[in-house]
């Protein structure tokens, strides 16, 4: 038995639920319209504009503590692990920023896809924290273009999400 259609609003066509990322073998395939890439660029934006300063939440919530109740461990595994976690984020937003400046069809790896998703889920976060989300019930009270930005980013790395488990 085939499973129920999805509902969808009166004249919506469908094309905005097509999936963005599908396995092809062991590589993923991109299909990002150009309008949605204009958006996604945005992310590589706010993550250049994180401040190095407590006071941003969005540099905050990308530094997290690593050892919650021992601060000269957290400071220490920081000041030994911070340089290759920087250098580690530029690879990632060097390869997302390939990806966004393309308006072909592009292929990735998965070790690729990795890095997509690694830059999408720290723009997701960065933007919620500026946001001041905190609990999920917040979610509902951001205006609607905030709200829907930030289901958008959700839906893009669920989609690439599912792609990348396909390959385990």
């Amino acid at each position: 038995m085939l499973p129920a259609s999805q509902p969808r609003p009166v004249g919506d066509d469908g094309e905005g639920l097509k999936p963005r990322f599908r396995r092809k073998g062991d590589s993923i395939i991109v299909n990002l319209p150009a309008e949605e890439r204009g958006v996604l660029a945005q992310v590589l934006d706010l993550l250049a504009d994180v401040e190095r300063v407590e006071d941003d939440p969005a540099y905050r919530r990308l530094k997290v503590p690593v050892y919650l109740d021992d601060a000269e461990a957290n400071e220490e595994w920081w000041r030994l692990m911070g340089d290759e976690l920087d250098q580690s984020r530029a690879h990632d937003r060097a390869v997302y920023r390939g990806l966004m400046e393309t308006n072909d069809r592009v292929v990735l790896s998965d070790a690729e896809g990795d890095a997509v998703l690694r830059v999408l889920n720290e723009g997701r976060l960065a933007f919620a924290a500026r946001l001041k989300l905190e609990v999920e019930e917040d979610h509902d009270q951001l205006p609607e273009a905030d709200r829907a930005a930030l289901d958008f980013l959700g839906w893009i790395l669920e989609d690439l999400t599912v792609v990348l488990m396909q390959a385990l």
